[in-house]
């Protein structure tokens, strides 16, 4: 009697070996897929895009009945994701919980990590069933989910860029209004690497979410099925992250401000850097004053290319020990302390006017009323030519991602 046909399971991984016979184990059929590497010099966002399209090309080619997915960084995450949706097939999440970012936990407020289910099984279970895919879980209330669990783990801004990326490839409108409602008042439990969470781990932490989770639909059925009751809270501080939305608004530029632990409302002058590179050097180096605000410009989409995480300019801060607040067209990066003024949009490649700024030049972050001051001169400042430019010249993938990509709090895709 021959054996009953396996289901057709991607695995999408770095090293797949073990997901590979995880799914063998399970009665399935892996199809390893390599995820294609991007330049080092890129941003997250056309990381994110770039891997998408080059796994969509694989699943489309190898025709598998779902997808088991893991990456090393949250970009490949969503990227995985993103392919799973434009292909239409079940997508399950196999990154080991708690990871050291809050994608992860973003993820399974989504519905697309199992929180009970082994995922190799989960993902043979889905191949079977056909149901439910990729697209069906993003919907309204899996991205309220999603974003609650996202800033519970103590997430970045580049978390909040992949969901909005992911709600448009689901078509879920309106997820710009969902951030901006949600994100300011939601609350921090405990960090990705807390002993709190290596106890509860995801589970525990969307249970301590309450009554604001919704009952959403997850790769293992609804979610609230699947939480065991309300840990304990954790013993020590959560994390002390605070977000809020501010706007310059003569020119309606807009920003999200992140503060941890006990910081103030930033104001100083300006000491303006055309690169993450040079603000970094001038921070080793002892050139900028105590009390003056960084400005990085040429990091948003257009102008990174592709959103640059600022991980050297912190990395640079943490080695000084000093701290002074930074605004950025790029993004903080995960866990960063003090005070970051990020995603602003438009970005200076796109003729925002934080390319305008420049060294001297006075700001305030008014938190109270959610706006950027400033106190150069109007009519000076709307004489000044823009820092910034689109790496946009050739036809190269790069290049056509710098000429249509969308600002980073819509997701920076391609347009």
């Amino acid at each position: 009697m021959a054996e009953p046909r396996r289901p057709l399971v991607g695995v999408a991984a770095p090293e797949t070996p073990e997901l590979a016979e995880s799914v063998l184990e399970a009665g399935g059929e892996p199809l390893e897929i390599s995820l294609p590497g991007a330049p080092r010099e890129w941003g997250v966002a056309l990381c994110r895009e770039w891997i998408a399209d080059a796994l969509e090309v694989h699943l489309r080619t190898l025709s598998p009945e779902a997808l088991l997915f893991d990456a090393p960084s949250p970009a490949g995450l969503a990227a995985a994701l993103a392919a799973a949706v434009r292909t239409g097939l079940p997508a399950v999440c196999a990154a080991s919980s708690p990871r050291r970012d809050s994608l992860a936990a973003a993820l399974a407020g989504l519905g697309a990590l199992p929180l009970r289910e082994e995922p190799a099984a989960c993902a043979v279970r889905l191949a079977g069933e056909g149901r439910p895919r990729a697209g069906d879980l993003i919907e309204d209330f899996a991205l309220a989910n999603a974003l609650r669990a996202g800033v519970a783990a103590g997430c970045g801004p580049e978390v909040i860029v992949h969901l909005a990326a992911l709600a448009r490839e689901a078509e879920v409108e309106g997820f710009g209004r969902m951030v901006r409602a949600i994100v300011p008042g939601a609350p921090g439990i405990a960090r990705p690497d807390s002993p709190w969470l290596k106890e509860h781990g995801l589970p525990g932490l969307l249970a301590r979410l309450g009554e604001d989770l919704h009952d959403t639909l997850t790769v293992c059925g609804r979610i609230r099925e699947l939480l065991p009751p309300d840990p304990p809270p954790p013993p020590q501080d959560p994390p002390q992250i605070r977000f809020a939305f501010v706007e310059a608004r003569a020119s309606g530029a807009e920003a999200l401000c992140s503060l941890s632990g006990e910081a103030g409302e930033p104001a100083g002058e300006c000491s303006v850097y055309l690169s993450e590179k040079s603000a970094a050097r001038a921070v080793r180096w002892e050139r900028v004053e105590p009390g003056s605000i960084v400005v990085v410009v040429g990091c948003g989409p257009r102008g990174a290319p592709g959103l640059r995480r600022l991980d050297a300019l912190e990395e640079a801060m943490q080695e000084a020990g000093f701290r002074t607040p930074v605004l950025t067209d790029g993004l903080a990066p995960e866990g960063a302390g003090g005070v970051w003024i990020s995603a602003f949009t438009p970005e200076s490649a796109a003729e925002g006017v934080i390319g305008r700024l420049r060294q001297g030049d006075f700001l305030r972050i008014d938190l109270e009323r959610r706006a950027i001051r400033t106190g150069t001169d109007p009519e000076t400042f709307a004489r000044r030519d823009y820092f910034g430019t689109s790496r946009s010249r050739g036809h190269g993938y790069a290049s056509r991602y710098a000429r249509s990509a969308l600002p980073a709090l819509a997701g920076a895709s391609f347009g």
